[in-house]
């Protein structure tokens, strides 16, 4: 291990990030303690607005769901990319995401679709991928008259939503999303990997705060659930071509390069970003460290490519 890149030190000093574990404790988490703790996720303070600019953005009912449009250009016909977000399924939205929703539009040349979906502990598992699941196919639905082509999908998230695309791609495989992009995502509800030992304190997202995110949404589910954890899904071989970034220090580091082994092993093509001296979430930290909108970038020359 590097050890963090001097810009992401400095920021896990600060005492707001270097006393987060001690709003998680040690578990076990009951559902009173559950719904206080994300009371508190959710009263966090609001993103700093992005000043990217985009053609078009807009804000949808799908299904009645929040979604919100991005169109980068005019011209009809575009990719299609439905972004799910992260925020270990109990937090975040269309503001707290709407930042990476942009870049990835502009450099990506797709139509980005984010979705606001239902949060836990309020909407447990599986009510997430269901929805998720009948708002991509919606998406797909009124992709010509919002200027998308439903034969270009790919299906996006970072950490949280990362675990929520993966899931609908192989919840519905009459999809047919010619790719995926996973962002640091969460994989694999055991928590046994060895990133969650080698990183368990100290790098922002600790052991037990995504413990605590697994238990919020998924209590007394099976971990090897192939919808909760798609890394113990019995066969990848379905899966469209992925592009998976994970972060050293990252209690989920492991979820990602193994589930890209996995889909190796499968005949999937998928390639891998590891970024070094990185944490989980650094595609939030823009105003801290130029790997977040690098890796922004990366996506969007990967999107190009594929869809």
């Amino acid at each position: 291990m590097t050890g963090p890149n001097p810009e992401v030190a400095a920021f896990l000093t600060l005492p707001a990030v270097a006393d987060r574990e001690k709003t998680f404790g040690a578990g076990p988490w009951d559902a009173a303690r559950c719904r206080e703790i994300a009371d508190v996720l959710r009263a966090g303070p609001a993103p700093v607005p992005s000043t990217v600019p985009v053609h078009e953005i807009r804000d949808l009912d799908i299904e009645g769901v929040a979604v919100r449009l991005y169109r980068p250009t005019p011209e009809p016909g575009l990719p299609v990319v439905v972004y799910f977000h992260g925020g270990g399924w109990v937090f975040g939205d269309l503001e707290t995401h709407d930042h990476p929703c942009r870049v990835m539009a502009n450099a990506g040349r797709a139509l980005v679709l984010s979705v606001d979906y239902g949060l836990a502990p309020e909407h447990r598992f599986p009510q997430p991928v269901d929805q998720c699941t009948a708002v991509t196919r919606a998406i797909l639905a009124r992709a010509e008259s919002l200027g998308g082509d439903p034969g270009r999908l790919v299906l996006a998230g970072g950490s949280s939503g990362g675990n929520l695309a993966t899931a609908v791609a192989l919840r519905d495989a009459a999809l047919r999303p010619r790719g995926l992009v996973l962002v640091y995502p969460p994989l694999d509800a055991t928590t046994a990997l060895p990133a969650y030992t080698d990183n368990a304190h100290g790098y922002n997202l600790s052991a037990a705060e995504m413990r605590y995110y697994w238990t919020a949404y998924a209590p007394d589910v099976d971990p090897r659930d192939p919808h909760l954890s798609p890394l113990h899904a019995p066969d990848l071989s379905g899966l469209p071509p992925a592009l998976i970034l994970t972060a050293e220090l990252d209690v989920l580091r492991d979820d990602g390069e193994e589930f890209t082994r996995r889909l190796a092993t499968a005949g999937v093509p998928v390639d891998l970003r590891r970024y070094p001296g990185q944490i989980h979430g650094f595609l939030g930290l823009r105003a801290v460290s130029p790997d977040a909108d690098h890796a922004l970038l990366e996506i969007g020359r990967w999107l190009r490519g594929v869809a």
